[in-house]
């Protein structure tokens, strides 16, 4: 049983995997840049190994992309990023990071991946072609907030969790990702379409964080305003600065923009709800605000990894009603 939760995100790549009972899990920055000549050896071998050719050409990601690449950086922050150089790249790096810790991706592998609710529909047939081009897999893409669910409602072995039920109950999900925030209804294990949705993610933050820096002479690319929204400080000619205040006004335009859709798609069910799960990597910055109308939503376990550990539990969940059903016919 191998499976692959490949959580592809504008900030970071995602990615957990049960290969027959051995588990990794790790992440990334979803940077991406053109391959250049590095003349330190022992840098030159640590970009080598986050190095991928994409188009005949040779791309950086991940941390060495962040760290050599500087403003040539690639952010593909669009809704046909899935079609880009950058997507491809990234999805080949995690292939070959996995490889090296000893999980390789053959024919009888599973990947599951995700995508934002408001494209599902039209480009979940356009992702499995994608991935395919590249890797011979079998491939299930799913709304990206399903992943926060299963990873509540099934085990790390894809089992279901014995003091929860999908059938009795019913949970919304907000996943606060970087380009987008996706929303999600079940009832008794269903989803929900009509109440399912997207609107901007942390990039509305960090877009708001630059503003604010830039009226006090501070100049801090896209890369930097995603790290000091994490930290909550930045160094300056030498000196750690407090970002709380900058990170506060920021996040502002978030939360609105979260809680109006949360309200528009979620609010008429939300009393009936079992709980909302809370997910992703902006999900502290709502919370607080969400249990305020809300009091049963809660912050998924582990939020960032919560998408991708869902698409692994799911993956093998979905062996395992495979395999009942084929030992039930061959009874």
């Amino acid at each position: 049983m191998n499976i692959v939760g490949l959580d592809i995100g504008h900030s970071a790549v995602k990615v957990v995997a049960s290969f027959n009972g051995n588990r990794t899990d790790f992440l990334f920055p979803s940077v991406v840049v053109k391959a250049f000549p590095i003349s330190d050896e022992a840098e030159s071998g640590r970009a080598a190994r986050d190095m991928v050719r994409v188009g005949g050409q040779d791309w950086f990601t991940g941390e060495t992309a962040a760290i050599q690449g500087g403003g040539d950086a690639i952010s593909g922050l669009s809704d046909n990023w899935i079609e880009s150089i950058q997507h491809d790249a990234l999805f080949l790096s995690a292939v070959k990071r996995l490889e090296t810790r000893g999980f390789k991706i053959t024919s009888d592998t599973m990947i599951v991946l995700g995508l934002p609710a408001h494209l599902y529909a039209q480009q979940k047939d356009k992702l499995k072609v994608s991935c395919a081009q590249y890797v011979e897999a079998e491939y299930k893409v799913v709304p990206q907030p399903m992943g926060p669910y299963q990873a509540m409602m099934l085990g790390p072995d894809g089992l279901p969790v014995k003091d929860r039920s999908m059938e009795n109950e019913s949970w919304g999900v907000v996943e606060v990702g970087h380009f987008t925030t996706d929303f999600m209804l079940t009832k008794s294990g269903r989803w929900i379409e009509k109440a399912s949705g997207s609107c901007a993610g942390m990039r509305v933050a960090v877009d708001a964080l630059q503003r604010l820096m830039l009226a006090d002479s501070i100049n801090a690319d896209h890369l930097e305003c995603q790290e000091i929204l994490r930290t909550r400080k930045f160094n300056n000619f030498g000196r750690v600065i407090d970002a709380t205040q900058y990170v506060r006004h920021a996040a502002r335009v978030l939360v609105d923009g979260v809680v109006d859709n949360a309200e528009r798609l979620i609010a008429e069910h939300a009393r009936r709800l079992n709980g909302v799960i809370v997910a992703g990597g902006g999900a502290d910055f709502i919370i607080e605000t969400l249990q305020e109308r809300w009091p049963h939503a809660h912050i998924a376990k582990d939020p960032r990894m919560a998408v991708a550990e869902g698409f692994c539990r799911l993956g093998m969940g979905i062996t395992h009603a495979r395999k009942f059903q084929a030992d039930t016919a061959a009874a």
